[in-house]
């Protein structure tokens, strides 16, 4: 079976029910690089009866070379090869209870294939023969990609939430990381650009990235060396320099009730990268995040009940941090003035302490913990810490541990740090009833 995922996957949310709270048991990141200069990590985990193999290419929106390639570059692939159809791939990955994806963000594209153990040889021949032998048949571009690409654009649209995220991307950072996730309908992409973009990427070996669940090193080792060939000799220049941040102010108006009548309204500022990522997200956790750790309950944190969410978006060299607000237009300005309240009030240390600080930690470990239980989260968890700045992983649980070395004074500089910059707004809905960005203290 083939997926395509959604970049509405920004906005999501592991809920599972909170039942109790274990340690996670020690599970090393293998590292290795191939004789092509292919990087690869893996971790073995035998309690589980699937696996997955995950190719972290580097051609991310802000990496395209024209707006909108990423996107047809994430409907391009899993399509006809030089060894099977179209149908084939399908065909042969359902008989082995395969699932195939494609996931599009700003940094990388990933494919994925998560199978029942035992079938390693079998999918990371499919990922290596979708990555050096791909066709690009014209007709399949014009009959499926096209299309499938104009449908996750409208699907985007009815989001708010979704279209609300891309477009402070496009404000706060302008281009590269402010390179939108989606191509329009009227974007202008001919099959050869998309050709061009797609062979150039695939061939970069030394910056690509191959990331396995379930499987033991030496194993996916050889299979990648086996598989993984190089396609070219030809390196993508790099089209992405280091993100700057701008902030902005952006107001769409809307049909008046056409989202159940609740506008959208989004503040943000310049973030952690990577590297810091541990300090914003127990800040945001702090602020007011879901899920709810307590089912039926909104939560004890001091916005739990305003019909907002937090959220930190990093990236390898800055991030966004900011509070997305869906709520009736008259009712925006009064739960924005809260949420910005209860940041500065951080910002000048009270209003947090250790225990304040243990609930957040706590919360983001348990929300982490959850998400490894997937192989498809694990890996996409440890191949953006490894393509991040700073010190790499060496087992899995550092990547849960590192929350519970953040101390209050950590929170409050990072909330000082957002409060610097200028902030990015978006409103969405009847934009003559929401407040502009100098409405609200700046």
């Amino acid at each position: 079976m083939i997926k395509i995922t959604s970049p509405a996957s920004l906005l999501r949310s592991i809920t599972r029910t909170y039942a109790t709270h274990s340690t996670l048991s020690p599970t090393s990141i293998s590292s290795h690089q191939t004789s092509n200069g292919l990087k690869v990590l893996s971790t073995s985990d035998q309690s589980k009866l699937t696996a997955s193999i995950s190719v972290f290419i580097k051609a991310g929106s802000r990496h395209q070379t024209l707006p909108g390639l990423s996107h047809v570059l994430k409907n391009l692939v899993f399509k006809s090869t030089q060894k099977r159809s179209a149908l084939s791939v399908v065909r042969e990955a359902e008989l082995l209870g395969g699932v195939l994806t494609s996931t599009l963000t700003r940094e990388h594209l990933i494919l994925n294939a998560e199978f029942i153990k035992g079938n390693e040889a079998f999918f990371a021949e499919l990922l290596g023969d979708v990555l050096t032998c791909s066709k690009f048949l014209p007709h399949e571009f014009n009959e499926e990609v096209i299309p499938g690409v104009i449908s996750d654009y409208h699907q985007a649209q009815l989001d708010p939430n979704v279209k609300a995220i891309d477009l402070a991307h496009q404000l706060a950072f302008r281009r590269g990381l402010g390179d939108s996730l989606f191509a329009t309908p009227h974007t202008e992409i001919s099959h050869q650009s998309a050709v061009d973009f797609a062979i150039q990427s695939f061939g970069q070996s030394s910056q690509n990235l191959v990331v396995g669940t379930g499987i033991e090193s030496d194993s996916l080792v050889k299979l990648v060396d086996q598989f993984f060939r190089p396609t070219t000799s030809t390196s993508l220049s790099s089209t992405s320099e280091k993100s700057k941040y701008y902030g902005g102010e952006l107001r769409l108006s809307h049909v008046e009730g056409s989202h159940g009548g609740k506008d959208t309204f989004l503040i943000g500022f310049e973030g952690g990268d990577h590297s810091s990522r541990s300090e914003f997200t127990i800040l945001q956790h702090l602020l007011g995040s879901s899920p709810s750790l307590i089912k039926w309950s909104n939560g004890t944190t001091p916005m739990a009940s305003l019909p907002l969410k937090s959220f930190h978006l990093p990236y390898s060299d800055s991030g966004l941090f900011g509070f997305i607000i869906n709520a009736p237009s008259d009712q925006v300005k009064s739960v924005t003035h809260q949420a910005l309240s209860e940041l500065k009030k951080i910002a000048a240390g009270n209003g947090i302490d250790e225990e304040s600080v243990t609930r957040a930690v706590k919360k983001a470990q348990f929300l982490v913990a959850s998400g490894l239980e997937s192989n498809l989260i694990k890996a996409e968890t440890i191949g953006s810490q490894i393509h991040g700045t700073g010190p790499s992983p060496q087992q899995v649980q550092d990547i849960y541990s590192s929350y519970s070395q953040v101390k209050p004074d950590a929170v409050i500089k990072a909330a000082k740090n957002l409060l610097n910059t200028r902030p990015t707004t978006v409103a969405i809905g009847n934009v003559h009833k929401m407040p502009f960005h100098d409405d609200l203290g700046f």
